[in-house]
């Protein structure tokens, strides 16, 4: 329970974009960085410097923020561009990756941010996968894999524990879901729970094995891998929610910023390591102190005393993206 309060109630952040310094010549991605939380982190990449692509559905919508952000004063601009990308269609995840390849010879860090929450039970994806699991781990799975080359060659030209790729989950996977964090049964078509809480807990917990299981296999290769919940935000991800549940946590919500704070920390902030590879931080930037029992142990293989569930989902993933890695080059 205390870690659901202190995400609830979260300290005040210590590292905020004052305590960035220049990102001038660093590149991001930021998927989903055309509204809420992401719209946030870009403004505040953007104005110390960075080049930060906004990976979106929207072109004109992307377009249009650019426009926004770009006749704020800065002091120090960076440059903003657009990469179109649909999570929910796996098709355009590689034709995304080969749009950024083609304009870029690094990336410093990747923010696997976009995600969908709440949206009714049966909602698939365009490949037919569950709408939550399918947008929100699949399609940064395939982005990030086909993405890895450019991140581990930036890595090993720059200094030590600066590259990194950080996924997005939420505190809902401590409140709900399947035993183990997600059901490798219920991803199977036709047997789609239909709680879209449990669906969207599920795809969270996803976001965190893919990042602890990246860890295992990058760590070596100086690549930091971390997960994030950037807390509980006034966004439109909550559209999907009852009107009465809203209203009851209205007390606890935040703006957008203070989670990009969060995402920023993840992302930058010199305290996470390499030796960091793998955890989870919470509000406004700190590490989860007390995840679920039955989580850790998925996160462990079985010669460790685990589960090894997190192993087998990351499996998973490369079984359903495998036929579109070679796309789009």
């Amino acid at each position: 329970m205390g870690g659901i309060l202190t995400q609830m109630f979260p300290p005040s952040p210590t590292f905020t974009d004052k305590d960035v310094p220049s990102l001038a010549g660093k590149v991001f991605i930021v998927t989903g960085g055309n509204s809420g939380v992401g719209l946030e982190l870009v403004k505040i990449l953007y104005a110390k410097g960075g080049t930060v692509y906004i990976a979106g559905r929207s072109p004109n919508k992307t377009a249009a923020e650019i426009e926004a952000i770009k006749s704020i004063h800065t002091v120090t601009p960076g440059h903003l561009k657009s990469l179109p990308l649909d999570l929910g269609d796996l098709t355009t995840v590689p034709t995304c990756a080969s749009t950024f390849l083609a304009q870029e010879s690094r990336l410093d860090v990747l923010f696997n941010n976009a995600g969908i929450a709440h949206v009714p039970a049966g909602s698939v994806t365009v490949q037919g996968h569950e709408a939550h699991m399918g947008t929100n781990c699949l399609g940064h799975f395939l982005l990030t894999q086909l993405l890895l080359p450019v991140l581990l060659k930036t890595a090993k030209s720059s200094p030590k524990d600066s590259v990194r790729v950080v996924f997005t989950n939420s505190s809902i996977m401590d409140l709900e879901g399947p035993p183990g964090g997600l059901s490798l049964a219920e991803l199977v078509p036709g047997n789609y729970s239909k709680d879209k809480a449990r669906n969207y807990s599920a795809s969270k917990t996803g976001n965190w094995f893919l990042a602890s299981e990246l860890d295992k296999r990058t760590r070596s290769d100086g690549l930091v891998c971390v997960a994030q919940n950037p807390g509980n935000l006034t966004t439109k991800s909550w559209n999907g929610v009852p009107w009465l549940i809203r209203m009851l946590t209205k007390p606890i919500m935040h703006e957008p910023k203070l989670g990009a704070y969060t995402e920023l920390w993840a992302g930058l902030s010199p305290e996470v390591t390499c030796e960091d590879g793998g955890r989870t931080a919470i509000p406004w930037g700190r590490w989860h102190p007390s995840p679920r029992k039955d989580i850790l142990e998925s996160l462990k293989t079985k010669q460790e005393g685990g589960t090894g569930l997190a192993a087998e989902f990351w499996d998973w993933c490369e079984e359903q993206t495998k036929g579109y890695a070679g796309a789009g080059n």
